[in-house]
Order: structure tokens, then C-alpha cells, then sequence
């Protein structure tokens, strides 16, 4: 609106507001290219250019108020939108509880009738074992009173024809034999009681409950025995040849750590090795003298890795990430071992080793000799015994003997010992045994070299094959339980190999 069209008097009495630089104007026109309320002393002294530029406060508030609605409706718009989502987030979350909250009682209601039902199967179960049993006991008290009366019958024929034919006269025993005979052919035509049938008891390691309960379901007589069946699966091979290595490695040791990473020994090529999980290298140590190449490993519970090397007293001890802290001589004042053999670890940072010449030494990771063992009155097989080392659930110590073919469990407390096994190739015979360690289950593995195949030897004392050749063993050397509880065997030829058993 041009400036000589403006009513200023009009203006002046609708408006009380003040120009702050030309006193008793009032502020009754705007600026639309500076955007501020003027005065008409300011329109034409200070915003003489801007003359058409210039609207009444009124049509500018109009515009204004036009151009604030329009940007509130876009936030009214926003704002629901944002108030339905968060509506439907309320919904959502409250479907989420209710959701939770009946998958909860539906889990609980669900485990309590699987843990009634297995409770109330287990009852039967044990009631028809108690039946079988009581049943049982009868037949056999039975059998036992028919056998008890026959047996003195017998007993006391035999003793009363024995004194006829003994202090008996020609006449007499003559007299007597027809009598004699009758009564012996009638004893012998009497049948002895038949013995009742044996029922053994398998039990498949990690075997779903509700195969076992149906195997169980159909005994009919109490079990005599109880055998717990293993089986193994393959699940990773691990190539432990390095670009590095000068000749193909032969690996002696094995030995894992609780992340899942695994150190082997090489003793073509002098070499420690430790590989991740994944199978990719960590570190390497090459041994400083060809002459010693490393044999048994093992890694303590204050995460050192223990190595024996051949032809030597000394073994070395490294921390997990490849640096050689010392090395350890293990001689002892009375007798010099020739080299050691095989490594275990025990707890609280200390471990066992053994020695050529029938000794076990205890030591820490520190260097610090906790105990000497001395086992010559064990010997049962030369110089060589003893050559790797587990330590059983129950404290005793496991050595393998490859010149004599069996094992041994040695109670280092008493110095007492139980040989398992002998040489052969039957299930529970060895042809050289080497790598052995123990699970959890109380069951021990042998690597049974010469054979080819890793034997299993329960809690019971009872020997399974576990793995052969046609399983993908190829030479089994050193064995070990891996900390998810598989079992990890090095084989001669430089692989590793993971096995699964259940």
C-alpha cells in the first residue's frame, strides 16, 4: 500500500504503541524487508525505499496470522500422528506383557505337567522295577530252597554210598547195590532248576528322555547291569602346517584353554603352535636346540602353557599370548631323569609331570617344586613308562605305558596303582598307547596309536571303542577334552581333529 494512501489518523487512534526514536509517534505500520513494526516518521525518514514495501500492523498481522496457522496446522497434523503412533506403541507394549506374561504361565503350566507326568512315570518305573525285584527275589529264594533239598539229598547219598563201599563187607555192599543204584538213578534223573535270564541296561549318553523311557517301559525283569553307550561325531578338522615349518609336523602334545583356543607340540620342526578357534594361527615358538624338540603340553588353570621337551630335564613355560617366562629344571638331589614325558595340570597353578625314570614331580608355573613322587616300586615295564598324563575327576593320575600296552591309574597319596588293559588289538588291548585325558562323566581316552582308534574306559571300568579309521582318525598321538566338552585328538600327520561324542 503506497504511503500517501495510509490514514495515519486512523491509525494513531487504534494504536497506543510508541517509536522509540521519534517521540509521540505511534508504531502503526510494518516493514515486510526488515520485518519491524515502524512508525510513519520512520516510513518515510529511515524506510523511504522500502514505501511499498510497508502494510498496515493490521494487514501484516493478517499475513502473519495466516503463515503461523498454516505452519500449525502442519505441527497439529504432527502431533497426532505422533499421538496415534504412540498409541499404538502403548498398544504394542501392552501386548507384549500380556504376551510375556501367558508364554510365562504357559512355560510353567506346561514344564509342571511334563515334570508330573515324568514324576508319575518315574514312580512306575520304580515300582515295576521294586515288583520285578520282589518277583524276582521270590524265584530265586524258590529255586534256592528246591536246590538247598537236592543238594542234600545228593550230599548225603553220596556220603552214605561212600561209607557202604568203604568200611562196607563183600555181602553187604553186594546186598546193598541194587538199592544203590535205584537211588542214584533216581537222583540223577532229576532235572536241576533252570537259572533265570540276565537283562542289561543300555544307556545312550545324552539319549532323549521319552526313547529311554519307552526302552525302559518294556523290561520285564530288574536290570543286572547298566552300560552307558557313546558315540562320535566329526565336526571340525584343523591343518597345523605353517608356511614357515621346514618339514611336514609331527605333533606329540595337545592341550586347550577355556576361550576355545588350542597349543600343540611339533617335534619335526622344534615348534610350539597355538591356533584360535577358527583354526588361524596365534603364535608359533620355535625350540632354541633340534636336540630337545617339545613333547607334552598342558595349560594350568593360571592360564600358562607347561612344555616337556625330549632328551632333557628342563621343561619351558609360556604365558597364553607366546612369551617363554622360564624355564624349569626338574632334577631332584637323589635321581637326574633322563628327559621328561608327559605333563598335566592340577589346580591352583600347579602341575604334574613324569619323568623317564619312574618319577612324578609336582610343580607351580612360578618354578617352585611342591613335590617329588617317587613310583620305582610301580615299574612294571623299563625306563619308558608313563609317557603322557591325565589327572582324573577323582585326584588319581592316569599314565600310558606305550612299551608294556596299558594304563595306569596311579594314587599318588598312597603310591598304590591299577593297571588297565594289555597289549592286543581287542576292545580294552593297546598297541602302543599314548595321548589319554578325562572328562567330567569320569570316563578316561586313550589314544590308542598303534591301533589306530581312541578307546573310552567308563567309571566303571569298562572299555568301549569310541573311534577308528573308518570314524576319519588317521594315527591318533595326543588327546584332549576341549572346554565345551568335545574331544580334540592331534594326529601324527599335523591335523587336528574335533569330534563331538554322545
Amino acid at each position: 500500500m503506497p504511503i500517501n494512501e495510509i490514514n495515519f489518523q486512523e491509525l494513531r487512534n487504534s494504536q497506543h504503541i510508541h517509536c522509540g526514536e521519534h517521540e509521540g509517534e505511534v508504531l502503526r505500520l510494518y516493514c515486510q524487508q526488515c520485518e519491524i513494526p515502524i512508525c510513519r516518521e520512520c516510513a518515510i525518514l529511515n524506510h523511504s525505499g522500502h514505501i511499498h514495501l510497508c502494510l498496515s500492523l493490521k494487514d501484516a498481522r493478517k499475513q502473519c496470522t495466516q503463515k503461523i496457522l498454516a505452519s500449525l496446522k502442519w505441527l497439529k497434523t504432527a502431533a497426532s500422528f505422533y499421538a496415534k503412533q504412540t498409541r499404538e506403541l502403548e498398544s504394542l507394549e501392552f501386548e507384549c506383557n500380556q504376551n510375556s506374561m501367558e508364554t510365562k504361565h504357559a512355560i510353567k503350566k506346561w514344564t509342571s505337567e511334563c515334570i508330573s507326568k515324568i514324576k508319575v512315570q518315574r514312580n512306575a518305573l520304580l515300582d515295576n522295577v521294586d515288583g520285578m525285584s520282589s518277583e524276582s527275589k521270590k524265584l530265586y529264594a524258590s529255586k534256592k530252597a528246591v536246590m538247598h533239598i537236592q543238594n542234600e539229598m545228593l550230599t548225603s547219598t553220596c556220603g552214605s554210598v561212600s561209607n557202604i563201599l568203604t568200611y562196607g563187607n563183600d555181602t553187604e555192599v553186594m546186598f546193598l547195590q541194587e538199592g544203590i543204584k535205584q537211588r542214584i538213578g533216581k537222583l540223577a534223573s532229576v532235572d536241576a532248576p533252570s537259572m533265570p535270564g540276565k537283562i542289561e541296561m543300555v544307556f545312550k549318553h545324552k539319549e532323549p528322555v521319552d526313547e529311554f523311557l519307552a526302552r525302559a517301559c518294556t523290561l520285564t525283569s530288574p536290570v543286572s547291569k547298566v552300560t552307558i553307550v557313546y558315540k562320535a561325531k566329526l565336526l571340525k578338522t584343523y591343518n597345523t602346517h605353517l608356511l614357515s615349518d621346514e618339514f611336514a609336523p609331527c605333533l606329540q602334545g595337545i592341550a586347550g584353554t577355556e576361550n576355545g583356543e588350542f597349543v600343540v607340540t611339533d617335534r619335526t620342526n622344534s615348534k610350539v603352535k597355538m591356533f584360535r578357534d577358527d583354526g588361524t594361527l596365534k603364535w608359533e615358538h620355535c625350540c632354541v636346540s633340534g636336540a630337545h624338540p617339545a613333547y607334552d603340553i598342558t595349560v594350568t588353570d593360571d592360564e600358562k602353557c607347561v612344555v616337556t621337551k625330549e632328551n632333557t630335564s628342563e621343561l619351558d613355560i609360556f604365558n597364553l599370548d607366546g612369551k617363554c617366562l622360564r624355564t624349569v629344571d626338574t632334577s631332584c638331589v637323589n635321581r637326574k631323569p633322563r628327559e621328561l614325558a608327559g605333563v598335566a595340570a592340577l589346580k591352583d597353578g600347579k602341575f604334574i609331570v613324569g619323568s623317564s625314570l619312574h618319577m612324578l614331580a609336582i610343580l607351580k608355573t612360578d618354578g617352585e617344586r611342591v613335590d617329588n613322587i617317587d613310583i620305582w616300586r610301580l615299574a612294571t615295564g623299563g625306563d619308558d613308562e608313563g609317557r603322557y598324563l591325565a589327572v582324573h575327576s577323582g585326584g588319581r593320575v592316569v599314565a600310558s605305558n606305550k612299551i608294556m600296552g596299558f594304563i595306569q591309574f596311579i594314587d599318588t597319596a598312597k603310591v598304590t596303582q591299577s593297571i588297565h588293559g594289555k597289549e592286543g588289538d581287542k576292545c580294552g588291548e593297546f598297541n602302543s598307547p599314548r595321548g589319554v585325558c578325562t572328562d567330567k562323566f569320569g570316563n578316561t581316552f586313550i589314544a590308542d596309536h598303534g591301533n589306530n582308534r581312541i578307546q573310552l574306559l567308563n567309571a566303571q571300568g569298562e572299555f568301549q571303542v569310541l573311534l577308528t579309521g573308518q570314524d576319519g582318525l588317521s594315527v591318533p598321538e595326543a588327546i584332549n577334552i576341549s572346554s565345551d566338552g568335545n574331544l580334540v585328538i592331534a594326529e601324527s600327520d599335523g591335523k587336528v581333529k574335533m569330534y563331538e561324542y554322545v
